[in-house]
């Protein structure tokens, strides 16, 4: 809602920009959750 209170273009760029950062964050974040629910089951030596 922030993006629609301004008209300053620059700013609304800056939010959609920090906007989208954080869903691909989001997206990463839960891909990671993904491959460690697969690997728990397994025992791997180091």
């Amino acid at each position: 809602w922030l993006i629609d209170m301004t008209d300053d273009v620059d700013l609304q760029d800056s939010l959609k920009f920090l906007r989208e950062r954080e869903i691909i964050h989001s997206l990463r974040f839960r891909e990671a959750v993904e491959i460690l629910k697969d690997d728990r089951g397994q025992k791997k030596v180091f």
